[in-house]
């Protein structure tokens, strides 16, 4: 009976661990327009430091877009209060599904979206 339950208990943990891999953040679902544009893997938001697409094809990144330059974290921060910026620079980076990474430091901003697969 004890495998019976024990059985029971991780099919139920491992079903609700694979309905929850697809679904979207509050980002995504609440603010669709932070997403990525069809064709593209990644979207980012800049704060206090200004990111072009040139910028990031010197470092050999094509696969984000659009790309939103924002002067202030705090007028960042009354659009989308859950971001909880605290300081800038600051850069999010969402995919289809939401936030994928939220930092203050550009070059471990470049770092991520260099390592991705195109």
């Amino acid at each position: 009976m004890k495998k019976i339950i024990n059985g029971s208990l991780v099919l139920l943990l491992l079903s609700m661990l694979v309905a929850c891999t697809d679904e979207k953040d509050d980002f995504a679902r609440i603010h669709p327009n932070l997403l990525p544009s069809e064709g593209h893997k990644y979207s980012l938001q800049a704060v206090g430091k200004e990111i072009t697409f040139d910028l990031l094809e010197e470092s050999n990144i094509t696969n984000v877009s659009p790309i939103t330059n924002e002067a202030s974290y705090k007028s960042l921060n009354e659009h989308y209060p859950k971001l909880e910026l605290k300081k800038e620079p600051a850069f999010i980076v969402f995919d289809e599904n939401g936030l994928v990474l939220k930092t203050y430091d550009y070059e471990e901003m470049i770092d991520f979206l260099q390592n991705q697969d195109e």
